[in-house]
């Protein structure tokens, strides 16, 4: 990984913690980057589960989006099953 992808890494996994705040948080982050292609993989621990968010891309911006709508869909779904699952 270069540099410029290691810097996007890391605010990649500032953002993520942002959108999920306390109760999820980031664990890891895998970054792939090959001819024309891109993958991102991020482990995020929400409660005790660990929960995997990944996206493939043309290149490493083309993953910021899809990831962090992602992380989005997982606190409401974390704040939903607070509201609603077995007590």
């Amino acid at each position: 990984m270069n540099d410029a992808e290691e810097r996007f890494a890391e605010r990649l996994a500032e953002d993520l913690d942002r959108v999920l705040r306390v109760g999820l948080a980031t664990d890891d982050i895998e970054l792939e980057v090959g001819d024309g292609a891109a993958n991102v993989r991020a482990a995020r621990l929400i409660g005790e589960k660990v929960e995997t968010i990944e996206a493939w891309g043309r290149d490493v911006l083309s993953l910021y989006c899809p990831i962090i709508e992602r992380a989005a869909e997982l606190r409401l779904a974390a704040a939903f099953w607070r509201m609603v699952g077995p007590a």
